[in-house]
């Protein structure tokens, strides 16, 4: 081809600017309240007048009269330098008369730029400035000479890139491993949202899509390198190098394409010649692909048919691969590129000596999750990022319902309730939270911001509860018409709505069920509220008449006057019916009302926790459903229960409920024993718990109430795993066992430090799912020795999954010596992987709350390396972000802040973090205050078999001993 009109420019290197700033604080005082200004981002100027071009306001994003028709990626990549030279082809159509194109780009330097029109003539460029690169909106601007009219044009672009040596920049990043203690490198890619271009120039959105044709070039000591698609040709080049070239993929966004330079080795255990599905690691671990190979097929099989569309046939022609790929350090859980996933290790490598069930349940479900992007994401995929949920929600719904489907074991399906609908829920109770369709998405860090509960978990159980509303045979064809319909192109929350009302349509019983609903406006309501309804339920006993009232839940501040319509299904004491989970009713308006039959009964709402909402009751029938859990709990639903015990948790926290009524109701937890049950409740418990740390006699009595609390579930659950206990029961014991130890219970200590002794004096193997606990009741009741014997055992291991067990139980140990040896390797250990180290604060605290002035000491000293070994400022801002909930005394917190102010300009961006956290501590402390006195005056009102010793003007005087404001 013959390439006219082109310019060389240089590498663009930037110049860095140092201020000796100054800022002295010398008092900040709490009460007052802290400000902060953060440095205006320098925005580059240009003049686009008179011009006619693609370029969006704001600049991050394209017009869409410019679109790809097909792309062809060259790269030259040369590993061990951790840089590669690419030349970019771009097949564009033009829809209007235009002076510019502007392409997305983050690359080392753009070196040659041409362009040639339909009938392969070059045109001409603007001499001089043929192409402008904004650094800012990481963009590159083709100037044309003239006015270009409508129709095909070729963009060629040679340029330079780098291979990321921080996993945390994606685009193409490296990796490393050690195999026979040789210290080993891959290069592989992450291009959500927006990284694509730092691996070629691209129209970067998800709107543009198109085939891809990748070309890698390569070292011939690497083995065959992986992409979307299979291999068409290889040659060997006459320097001995190797060049792949790829088939081209269907069409698909720029951040789906993916490609893969290493050694790795890959099995097809599972697959047939017809449907392949490779697994592909390190070399080692090829042992642990067999469990991912096997439930990675039958969950593909599953969505082929539910989908009445096959995954192997999306190529359109071609054959689709089904790989997935074990990387040792990846910055994300998993990524659904087309063709070619990629996983962390932990979430795809399966041994069955030291993988535990949690880790299990979660390679189960985020296969799933990964395969349903194959139909929402890839096939049809979300205009732009606002409406992110039309990709994630999806996903998230799908990686527990077709992974139980998979492996019924390990009851995914009911898990769905603790992991999403109370996840999400959670994350509503803010009042900063972003609806699920966001519509101020609009530059690069809104888009991260919005990766998040909305379009994930809470999407995920608004799809529920629309399941249980529409029936699963409507939803699943409402579905397959959307798919259908929008194969291969954009697809839009109207679109979603539109296949809703046809599949509900065709259901006579819905229009009979619920006359004058409309599907539509009832899922469009929840997509664009943020938050989530609390449903306040009034019960006339003498008539039977149930009131109930909507508003927006919110732990803190005054909610918004938001509206949904809410499908309700409840019960009732006389006839209680826990296994219809269809709704009888909508709520549509702010009130509205049920019958229930007259006299004194209790009335229950939100069956098993189908729907996405609260419900808080008058005190009469929190009542009545308390004497009912205490003397027969089984007769209410064990998913009600945990929502009933997660919900009074909550409106504890928002101060919605009295805390004798609230602590009336979870009397009932004394006897039970399910798991479902208890997980709705321990992450609350534990909220409130750490909240009343600095007042050491209502912690003291809230630890013995806990401690009464979880005394009978050790007793039911016993100390070790049985040969057919169900995957809950194993996790009931994991959680109880956890909680009991971390509490003091002294039966839970002796036990695990009898199996944490047999293990370093007898190499007894500690069963798998008890080892989190019993290495850290070992390492905090140990030494120094018992830290390193463990610290030996990670850097040994071969398991990703179990080096995480280890890893955050090291921090546990009472030696300072040894968490400060935590603490540094976790800068400076490769054995430690970039993703791990954004947890060591974390790991830190939680093993063990008196490492609190090791860690502050520790992120004083080092925050500068801490930033740079961790992987950049939002990894420093996340492990500060750590420091909140364990900043439990008034003294740590003023530390903290005056460490923060002296070193305002030196922390960077991390300073509004650190000022959240100590905001977050007051806030703590403040809550605290405000219900200790309470607290501890109905648990000591509810103690039986002790005195009330200890008298409240106690407590008020310790607290103003430790809090004064």
């Amino acid at each position: 081809m013959n390439l006219i009109c082109t310019v060389k420019v240089g590498s663009i290197s930037g110049e860095e600017i140092e201020s000796d700033l100054k800022l002295l604080v010398t008092i900040i005082a709490l009460s007052v309240g802290l400000a902060h200004t953060e440095p205006q981002d320098e925005l580059y100027s240009f003049e686009w007048i008179g011009y006619n071009t693609n370029l969006d306001d704001p600049k991050y994003r394209l017009l869409d009269n410019v679109q790809p028709l097909q792309i062809s990626v060259d790269l030259d990549v040369y590993l061990e330098e951790s840089r590669f030279n690419g030349i970019v082809q771009l097949q564009v159509e033009v829809r209007e008369n235009l002076t510019q194109i502007v392409l997305h780009q983050n690359v080392v330097s753009i070196d040659e730029v041409s362009v040639l029109d339909a009938t392969e003539r070059p045109v001409s460029l603007q001499i001089p400035n043929p192409f402008t690169i904004d650094r800012y909106y990481e963009i590159v601007t083709i100037n044309f000479a003239s006015e270009i009219v409508p129709g095909t044009y070729i963009i060629t672009v040679n340029y330079k890139g780098r291979i990321h040596e921080n996993p945390h920049d994606r685009g193409l990043y490296k990796g490393h491993y050690y195999y026979n203690n040789e210290k080993r490198y891959y290069a592989t890619t992450q291009f959500q949202p927006y990284h694509a271009r730092k691996a070629f120039p691209c129209f970067d959105e998800p709107q543009f899509k198109c085939p891809f044709t990748i070309t890698i070039t390569r070292g011939a000591n690497l083995r065959p390198s992986f992409s979307n698609m299979a291999i068409a040709n290889t040659n060997v080049l006459p320097s001995g190098r190797v060049q792949e070239r790829f088939y081209p993929t269907p069409v698909v966004s720029s951040y789906l394409v993916a490609f893969h330079v290493s050694d790795f080795v890959s099995t097809n255990s599972s697959g047939t010649v017809q449907k392949p599905f490779q697994i592909i690691s390190r070399e080692g671990p090829t042992n642990q692909h067999s469990y991912a190979a096997d439930v990675g097929f039958k969950i593909t099989e599953i969505m082929e048919s539910y989908f009445n569309i096959s995954y192997y046939e999306m190529g359109q022609g071609r054959a689709m691969k089904n790989d997935h790929i074990a990387l040792p350090d990846f910055p994300s859980g998993a990524m659904e590129n087309w063709g070619m996933v990629n996983y962390r290790e932990a979430n795809l490598l399966f041994d069955q000596q030291n993988t535990n069930l949690p880790d299990r349940i979660n390679m189960a479900a985020i296969i799933a999750h990964e395969l349903a992007h194959k139909w929402f994401g890839n096939l049809v995929t979300c205009f732009w990022w606002s409406n992110l949920w039309l990709n994630e929600s999806f996903a998230s719904f799908f990686q527990y319902f077709s992974a139980h489907e998979a492996e019924p074991w390990l009851e995914l399906d009911d898990r769905f309730i603790l992991d999403r609908v109370q996840s999400a829920l959670s994350g509503d109770a803010s009042s900063s939270i972003q609806p699920m369709n966001w519509s101020s998405v609009a530059d690069n860090p809104s888009i991260t911001a919005h990766f998040g509960t909305s379009s994930y978990a809470k999407g995920a159980s608004v799809l529920r509860m629309l399941e249980h509303f529409v029936t699963p045979v409507v939803f699943r064809n409402a579905l397959r018409y959307y798919l259908k319909d929008n194969a291969y192109g954009i697809g839009y929350p109207t679109d979603m709505y539109a296949a809703f009302r046809r599949a509900v349509s065709e259901d006579p019983t819905f229009a009979t069920a619920y006359p004058g609903i409309d599907i539509g406006t009832v899922f469009d309501g929840w997509v664009q509220n943020a938050g989530a309804p609390v449903v306040e339920v009034n019960v006339n006993m003498t008539s039977g008449l149930v009131s109930l009232t909507q508003r927006r839940f919110q732990i803190s501040g005054t909610p918004p006057n938001d509206i949904w319509q809410i499908p309700i299904s409840w019960t009732h004491g006389d006839s209680p019916n826990f296994q219809s989970t269809r709704p009888t009713y909508v709520l549509t308006q702010r009130t509205g009302s049920v019958q229930k039959p007259t006299g004194t009964s209790w009335v229950v709402l939100n069956i098993a926790q189908s729907g996405f909402y609260r419900v808080n009751y008058d005190n009469q029938n929190w009542g009545l459903i308390a004497a009912q859990l205490r003397s027969n709990k089984d007769v209410i639903h064990k998913l009600s229960r945990s929502q009933i015990v997660n919900d009074v948790l909550f409106f504890i926290r928002a101060g919605q409920i009295s805390i004798p009524v609230a602590f009336d109701v979870l009397s009932f937890l004394a006897k039970e024993t399910d798991y479902y049950v208890w997980n709705g409740a321990l992450t609350q418990l534990e909220w409130i718990h750490r909240r009343l740390k600095h007042l050491p006699a209502a912690y003291d009595e809230f630890t013995a109430y806990l401690l009464e609390l979880v005394d009978e579930a050790v007793k039911q659950i016993g100390y070790a795993d049985g040969a057919n206990d169900s995957a809950s029961t194993i996790q009931q014991r994991m959680q109880i066992l956890n909680f009991a130890c971390n509490l003091g219970h002294q039966g839970c200590i002796d036990d695990s430090l009898a199996k944490w002794n047999s293990f370093r004096t007898q190499n007894t193997p500690v069963q798998i799912s008890s080892r989190r606990y019993v290495y850290c009741i070992g390492l905090r009741n140990g030494n120094a020795s018992d830290y390193e014997f463990l610290f030996q055992k990670y850097n040994t291991s071969e398991n990703t999954a179990d080096m995480v067990v280890m890893l955050r139980s090291l921090p546990c140990s009472k030696n300072q010596a040894s968490v400060e040896h935590f603490l540094y390797q976790t800068m400076h250990s490769d054995k430690i992987r970039v993703h791990d180290r954004n947890n060591a604060f974390s790991y830190a605290l939680q093993g063990n709350s008196e490492n609190l002035q090791t860690v502050l000491n520790f992120a004083f000293k080092n925050f500068a390396e801490i930033r740079e070994t961790y992987g950049g400022p939002v990894r420093l801002s996340n492990s500060l972000s750590a420091l909140s909930g364990f900043l439990t005394d008034f003294e740590d917190i003023v530390k903290f802040q005056s460490w923060l102010y002296e070193n305002q300009i030196a922390v960077g961006e991390s300073f509004s973090t650190g000022v959240s956290v100590v905001n977050t501590a007051v806030n703590n402390l403040r809550w605290g205050n405000n219900v200790a006195a309470e607290i501890f005056s109905e648990l000591r009102s509810r103690s039986s078999a002790t005195a009330v010793t200890t008298s409240l003007f106690v407590v008020m005087l310790a607290l103003a001993a430790k809090f004064v404001f």
